[in-house]
């Protein structure tokens, strides 16, 4: 039996994002815009009050005004991203999803602060200092997570310039992201790294989207790194491809054509799955998760209504026109990638490249309304590319985002359905979906795998791990040696 390993969740509180800058970035009707700086400006401090009794008469009638406007669902989010502690975060997953028999926890922790227009948050070396010392040593074992990086952190830390909070004459960027990132893989049991590439760039080919990058820079207020240039963002990321490749490091990326974004519409400009083939034909050897499986809607694997799309991304761009007042932003071909849907996109990719792996993290498949799509959606998948996801799919929940959503505890078993239906996985496979697929992905095969078969680089790290910190090795590692 092999372990269950849920691939992609997280653990940060509100205090740990640009919240308010993040809620101005989203589209709203034009009289929620029209109060939008100091709406949310309440809105965050007072999601981030540690208990509903503290947050007094004013946060409670403004919350209640959002729950009522965003659905109730949300009022589960805000009371989690309310925590104090990040420890308690964690303690709620796993007590959420206790039944599971999840083995493994994989957090996908997330550095923002340089695409929003931004408000003082713990740094991020102290949120990884926090994750490592409140929950992974804590944990023995359960909980092993993946961090981020963030290529324009890396370039202003290189260029001595200063963090988002700090004015031109502050003090230079602190933090290197690809040495936070090294750090937490060789020392502090982190297994993979996670980056956002929708919040502004791309995989590789910056240079493409120079422009919309730094009216991004321009919009929050951050002029100073408007001179970053598209070689600059490539240089960076390929040094982490490198070093992924060279220690046998894992990557997920957010990869669907919504979710956190840096403007609306800005997914299509950098978050495309085909954007991804440039860097697995230059390092194949790359264990890369594409999170979401790029699954926005129940249809998301159907070209249906794809005149919707097209109506969508021009008015997108029409949008953008009217931003960048520049003639050039409604002329120039769509990067949207043609009529494909973004998970067919990657069904073909997965055929192509023997390392890609795509997890089902928020999928909409505890809704009745929606799950007979998913089954339909796959027995089309298992026709159209036979044998391309059954080695290549990986179980994600996506909690605690997913709190949002109703009937969000029984996910685990409404995708075991979807996938069980008409016999369409066995039982092994289920059981690799589970877990055994996750296993070659994180590159936590027995030591003895050949390397043609597979990465170990992961188990020799946490079998040292475990050793310096006098860890028992959790059942789940000690079954798959």
């Amino acid at each position: 039996m092999k372990p269950i390993i849920d691939i992609h969740e997280h653990v940060f509180r509100g205090e740990d994002i640009p919240l308010k800058g993040f809620l101005l970035s989203r589209k709203y009707e034009w009289y929620i815009s029209l109060f939008a700086p100091i709406l949310f400006a309440v809105i965050a401090e007072c999601v981030r009050r540690e208990k509903a009794q503290k947050r007094g008469f004013i946060c409670g009638l403004v919350l209640e005004l959002v729950y009522k406007y965003m659905g109730q669902g949300y009022r589960n989010w805000a009371d989690i991203l309310s925590i104090k502690e990040v420890a308690d975060v964690a303690l709620r997953m796993i007590e959420t999803f206790d039944k599971d028999g999840i083995e493994l926890y994989v957090p996908l922790m997330i550095d923002y602060e340089y695409w929003f227009k931004s408000t003082q948050e713990p740094s991020i070396a102290y949120q990884i200092d926090a994750v490592y010392r409140d929950i992974v040593l804590p944990y023995k074992g359960k909980i092993h997570p993946f961090a981020p990086f963030d290529p324009a952190r890396e370039l202003a830390h290189r260029a001595k310039l200063p963090g988002p909070d700090y004015p031109d004459d502050g003090p230079p960027e602190k933090y290197s992201s690809l040495e936070l990132v090294k750090d937490a893989i060789r020392n502090k049991g982190f297994i993979g790294v996670k980056i956002y590439n929708t919040l502004g760039y791309r995989p590789l080919g910056n240079a493409l989207v120079d422009n919309e990058r730094r009216r991004i820079f321009r919009d929050n207020k951050m002029k100073r790194y408007i001179d970053f240039t598209g070689e600059q963002f490539d240089q960076v990321l390929s040094e982490l491809y490198e070093f992924c490749v060279q220690e046998q490091v894992p990557i997920t990326a957010h990869c669907v054509s919504n979710g956190v974004e840096a403007y609306p519409g800005a997914s299509f400009d950098f978050g495309n799955p085909v954007f991804w083939q440039e860097v697995l034909d230059r390092f194949p050897d790359l264990r890369l998760n594409l999170g979401h499986f790029g699954w926005s809607h129940p249809d998301g694997y159907y070209p249906k209504a794809h005149w919707r799309r097209i109506i969508n991304q021009s008015i997108l761009r029409i949008q953008k026109t009217v931003k960048m007042r520049s003639y050039r932003a409604l002329t120039e071909p769509s990067r949207a990638g043609g009529e494909k849907t973004w998970v067919r996109e990657i069904c073909e990719m997965l055929v192509r490249y023997r390392h890609l792996f795509a997890d089902v993290a928020h999928h909409g498949v505890v809704e009745d309304k929606d799950i007979e799509k998913y089954k339909a959606a796959y027995k089309a998948i298992c026709a159209d590319f036979p044998g391309a996801i059954r080695k290549r799919l990986l179980f994600g929940i996506d909690w605690h985002v997913i709190t949002r959503v109703a009937n969000y505890q029984n996910f685990k078993d409404k995708y075991v359905e979807v996938l069980k239906d008409g016999d369409l996985f066995t039982d092994d496979e289920v059981d690799d979906f589970l877990g055994g697929n996750a296993l070659h992905f994180l590159g936590l095969l027995p030591l003895d795998t050949k390397p043609e078969d597979g990465w170990t680089g992961n188990r020799k790290r946490l079998q040292s791990f475990y050793e310096a910190n006098q860890i028992e090795p959790p059942a789940w590692f000690t079954s798959t040696a």
